[in-house]
């Protein structure tokens, strides 16, 4: 057996929570997938396959219906994903314990995956590199299982699919409430706010996210030493 039960056990119950989640988000996708485009549940499978980034997942939707040029959707698919990068830099020391293990890892790591990784919420006698790979592989599956599942039914059921494509909306909202509570978080919190609405001022709604994105990014990066965001990045660093 390549991993033994206790190293199994221990990686699913970590997970469950993202089961929950990912579950529910990937059946939303899956029926926004199939019934706002003209694409199968093949495709959203080979989708969910290669590229396990939700948010990223949903704004693929409006780029495949309004054909987005290839240019300007390699450059919100980085701004969308950039955050990546900096989760990356973490874990550069423990994914190099992994192996071959390690490219696979990489391109598994999500929001939810990442959290989990840090927290190391596992038995001492567990081996770490096992149990990190379990995790990733473990919420890569409940993704792609729901985005299947959703796509399948959204194409079996006929019914009125209308409010779906909020769901990442209202994760995100949700997720924002949650973070501005906390003191530290609301400049990061603001700045997305105002660097938002900017943009869709200027710009209008269907090109709004790439200078939003960058409009975010760079105004953190005049802030970084601000002594509110030194805290932030003391309390993200524990």
């Amino acid at each position: 057996m390549l991993f033994d039960r206790k190293t199994l056990s221990a990686a699913f119950k970590v997970s469950i929570p993202v089961l929950m989640g990912y579950s529910t988000m990937g059946m939303a996708f899956g029926i926004l997938m199939v019934t706002d485009t003209q694409f199968g549940p093949l495709w959203v499978l080979l989708l969910s396959i290669t590229q396990e980034s939700g948010s990223l997942q949903f704004a693929s939707v409006g780029m495949m219906k309004t054909l987005m040029p290839l240019a300007e959707t390699a450059l919100m698919s980085l701004l969308i994903n950039i955050r990546y990068c900096v989760y990356g830099l973490s874990l550069i020391d423990p994914f190099k314990k992994c192996g071959w293990r390690k490219y696979y890892m990489i391109g598994a790591l999500t929001d939810e995956t990442y959290a989990l990784l840090v927290q190391d919420e596992r038995p001492g006698d567990v081996k770490r590199e096992d149990f990190m790979f379990l995790v990733a592989l473990f919420n890569h599956l409940y993704w792609i299982a729901g985005t299947v599942t959703g796509a399948l039914a959204g194409k079996l059921l006929r019914c009125d699919m209308r409010g779906v494509d909020f769901a990442m909306t209202a994760l995100f909202l949700v997720i924002l409430t949650d973070q501005v509570r906390e003191r530290v978080n609301r400049i990061p919190a603001l700045t997305g706010l105002l660097s938002t609405v900017a943009s869709l001022l200027i710009f209008g709604a269907n090109r709004m996210l790439p200078p939003a994105m960058l409009a975010m990014i760079f105004i953190l990066l005049v802030l970084r030493n601000k002594p509110a965001l030194k805290e932030l990045k003391e309390e993200c660093a524990k």
